[in-house]
């Protein structure tokens, strides 16, 4: 079941976080199996910590049949709606040298970088599916390799674990 953020400084608080991410079944799936995810990976103590958002994970659908999608994305859906909200989209993989770690008071520590950027005042109400225009942002379409409507982890489901 997924859980909903509440944000009460916006009139429609409800916001629905997903996370996209390709799971092993996927991977397997794709033409060039694990030599085309080798980049796009997670660790399996990771995953299993109890405070990993397993919930917020969503499957990630490349427009292009066989193929993965190297980028990993986060979407926000606000309101009752879910029309509007924003987009991130990065390099960062599900681990603690991409995110950082706290340690008590002590500002995050990152022992690597990664890039991302957050797209917001998004519009996902002006749908064009048939030119691939998936949401809106400034007025333009926001075209992604990508479906943004996606589907929640099935109960078996695991991540992309790779090898380190």
């Amino acid at each position: 079941m997924r859980k909903y953020v509440f944000d009460y400084s916006t009139p429609n608080n409800m916001v629905d976080v997903g996370i996209a991410f390709h799971t092993q079944a996927q991977v397997e799936a794709c033409r060039y199996g694990d030599q085309c995810a080798q980049h796009i990976m997670t660790k399996r103590s990771v995953f299993k910590e109890r405070d990993f958002p397993r919930d917020a994970l969503v499957r990630i659908e490349p427009l292009h049949r066989d193929t993965l999608v190297h980028v990993k994305a986060m979407v926000a859906r606000v309101g009752v709606n879910q029309d509007k909200g924003w987009v991130y989209i990065g390099s960062h993989n599900f681990t603690k040298a991409a995110w950082g770690t706290l340690h008590g008071d002590e500002p995050p520590y990152f022992n690597n970088y990664e890039f991302g950027v957050v797209l917001s005042g998004v519009q996902f109400d002006k749908v064009d599916g048939d030119k691939g225009v998936q949401a809106v942002w400034k007025e333009e379409p926001l075209e992604l390799p990508f479906k943004i409507v996606w589907k929640p982890y099935f109960r078996d489901d695991e991540p992309y674990f790779g090898t380190f």
